[in-house]
């Protein structure tokens, strides 16, 4: 039975005011309207979650890379603290040696002759086994050694003690058997005259 027809329903939907109903068109503009914001929406976020792991990933390898650098300076302070405390050790080394080397020389010039020519006075032999000393003074402490009956000296000056000539002489010649105190050849020392045969010239 087909509905009964209200005439107010012409006034109610074609009056000029009337409330327009959407057709097909407006639902499908409505859905595509409702696509982009989405579509807006998700691409907005991809980018952001992109854009937000590149900065991530940048920012780690910036602090790799500062980790790095700063390891490698760290490396190169210690190796040259190294090399500088080895440097000053080798040259402490080098300075000792060289003191313990002074001092071997100055001790040795002090019995032997140096190789410089010295002029001489006279040559003589030892008459008198004795002391051969570093000074005129008869004192135990400026004994050097012994000279041996047969040595051979070469007389290089002498002088006065009161009434006692003495002879600074050099040792150029010793004996075969003679004392374990006596001194070696090219041994420089002052004697007493007693002691020698009379002097020949050079």
């Amino acid at each position: 039975m087909p509905p009964k027809v209200d005439p107010r329903d012409w006034d109610r939907l074609f009056r000029p005011n009337a409330p327009r109903r959407g057709g097909p068109l407006r639902a499908l503009a409505n859905l595509l309207f409702v696509g982009a914001g989405i579509g807006i929406f998700v691409g907005g976020t991809f980018f952001a979650l992109r854009y937000g792991l590149e900065r991530t990933r940048d920012n780690n390898i910036a602090t790799t890379q500062a980790i790095e650098t700063n390891n490698a300076i760290v490396s190169a302070t210690n190796t040259a603290r190294a090399l500088a405390a080895a440097s000053t050790r080798t040259a402490a080394a080098i300075r000792a040696s060289t003191v313990v080397t002074a001092t071997t020389a100055t001790q040795s010039a002090t019995t032997t002759t140096p190789t410089a020519v010295v002029a001489i006075i006279g040559r003589s032999k030892v008459l008198n086994g004795g002391n051969l000393r570093k000074s005129t003074v008869v004192s135990p402490a400026t004994v050097i050694g012994q000279v041996c009956p047969g040595d051979s000296v070469d007389v290089l000056e002498q002088t006065m003690v009161g009434a006692a000539r003495w002879y600074r002489l050099r040792v150029t010649q010793i004996v075969d058997v003679c004392t374990p105190q006596r001194v070696p050849v090219n041994s420089l020392g002052w004697i007493s005259s007693s002691l020698l045969a009379p002097l020949t010239k050079p």
